[in-house]
C-alpha cells in the first residue's frame, strides 16, 4: 500500500498523497525559495513521516554527472598519498561528491589499467597523484575530455591542472643547512630520472652545492624508485665507498626506511658519523631516534587545492571557451623542519 510509514516511496508516490505535482516536491526540497513557507513545512513533515529519500543516482543521471571522482594514487602505504587521499576526500565530500581510490603500487601498468577503468566509469572527473607513465601511454588511454588534477609529478597532459611542490627548493633548503653545518661530501638518494620529481630534487640539489662553490659529484647521486628497497640498495652502495659521504639526503620517506635500515646494519650513528634529511614528514620520522630532520610538504593543503581546481574544472565543462582555457598550475613551497638527525660532522648537534 502506498503511504506506509518506512517504505520506500518515489517521488511521485509522495507527491501523490500530498496531493501535489512532482516538482512541488522537488522545488520545496531543492529551491525552498520558490514555494511557500507553508508548503515547504507540508513537505518536510511528509519526507520525515513516510521516510523518504531522494534518488541521489537517478538524479545524478538525470544532469549527466555522477557526483563521484576517481583518485589514482602511487602508493597507498605511503603516509604521503594517504594523507592526499585524506585530504581530498575531506574537501570533495564537503561539495558532495564521493572518491574512487585507485593505488598503483608505483606500476605504470597498473596506473593505466585504473585511468582507463575511470574512463570508462565516466565519472565526473579525476585526480591523478601517481604520473610514471609517458605522456604519449597517458594520451592512449583518452582521457582529454575528462577534468583532470595531476598531484606531485606533472605529465604534460593537455587541459589537465597541476599541483606540485616546488622540488628545487626543497633539496635546495636540506643542501644550503647541511653546507652551513659544514658538510661538503652530501650523498643524494632521488627518485626515478625518467619522473619530474627525481630530477628536480637531484637539480635543486646540485644548484645548492654549485652556489656555495662545491663541485657536483654525479657518483654520490643514486636515483631509486622511491621505495624502501632501492633506498636500502642505494645507501649501502654510497656509504660502502672509502671516501663515504658525510651527510645524505633522501627524496623521499619510503626510501629513508631502506636507508636506516642500511645504516643499522652499517652500524653508522645518527648524526655523529653521518647525517641525514629526507623529503615528507612522516609519523614515523619523530619516533626514530634521532628523530629526522625534513623537508616537509604542506599535504593537506595540496589535497584540498587539487579537489579545488578539479571542481572548477567540472563547473566550467561545456562552458563557452572551457576547452581552450589554460588549465591552473599551483606550486606549493616546502619548510625544512631541523631535529636531531642533523649536525656538524663528526660532532652531534643538539636539535628539537
Amino acid at each position: 500500500m502506498v503511504g506506509e510509514v518506512g517504505e520506500n516511496l518515489t517521488l511521485v508516490e509522495l507527491a501523490k498523497i500530498l496531493n501535489v505535482s512532482a516538482a512541488t516536491i522537488s522545488r520545496a526540497l531543492n529551491r525552498p525559495e520558490m514555494v511557500s513557507p507553508a508548503m515547504r513545512e507540508r513537505v518536510l513533515d511528509a519526507v520525515e513521516r513516510y521516510n523518504y529519500r531522494p534518488n541521489g543516482v537517478a538524479r545524478s543521471l538525470r544532469r549527466g554527472e555522477t557526483r563521484t571522482v576517481g583518485l589514482v594514487v602511487s602508493d597507498i602505504k605511503n603516509s604521503f598519498y594517504s594523507s592526499i587521499v585524506q585530504a581530498v576526500e575531506d574537501a570533495l565530500s564537503e561539495h558532495g561528491y564521493s572518491v574512487v581510490v585507485c593505488d598503483a603500487n608505483e606500476s605504470r601498468e597498473k596506473e593505466q589499467r585504473a585511468l582507463a577503468l575511470l574512463a570508462e566509469l565516466k565519472l565526473d572527473g579525476i585526480i591523478h597523484a601517481f604520473s610514471g607513465s609517458d605522456l604519449s601511454e597517458l594520451n592512449r588511454l583518452g582521457l582529454g575530455s575528462i577534468p583532470m588534477v595531476e598531484i606531485d609529478r606533472a605529465s604534460g597532459m593537455k587541459g589537465a591542472g597541476t599541483v606540485l611542490l616546488d622540488n628545487r627548493l626543497g633539496s635546495r633548503l636540506a643542501v644550503e643547512h647541511l653546507l652551513e653545518l659544514g658538510h661538503v661530501r652530501i650523498g643524494m638518494i632521488s627518485g626515478p630520472e625518467r619522473l619530474t620529481t627525481g630530477r628536480e630534487r637531484v637539480e635543486g640539489y646540485r644548484l645548492a652545492l654549485e652556489a656555495a662553490g662545491v663541485s657536483f659529484d654525479s657518483s654520490l647521486v643514486g636515483f631509486g624508485d622511491f621505495q624502501e628497497r632501492s633506498g636500502y640498495d642505494l645507501a649501502k652502495r654510497l656509504l660502502n665507498r672509502a671516501d663515504r659521504p658525510t651527510a645524505l639526503l633522501v627524496a623521499n620517506n619510503e626510501m629513508m626506511a631502506g636507508a636506516l635500515t642500511a645504516l643499522r646494519e652499517l652500524g653508522l650513528r645518527l648524526p655523529d658519523e653521518l647525517s641525514v634529511i629526507c623529503f615528507d614528514d612522516a609519523r614515523w620520522a619523530t619516533h626514530v631516534d634521532p628523530p629526522l630532520t625534513v623537508v616537509a610538504q604542506p599535504l593537506e593543503e595540496m589535497g584540498r587545492t587539487a579537489a579545488t581546481l578539479l571542481l572548477e574544472q567540472i563547473a566550467a565543462t561545456g562552458r563557452p571557451g572551457a576547452a581552450g582555457r589554460e588549465p591552473r598550475v599551483r606550486v606549493f613551497p616546502p619548510e625544512l623542519i631541523v631535529r636531531r638527525s642533523t649536525s656538524r660532522p663528526g660532532r652531534p648537534r643538539k636539535g628539537r
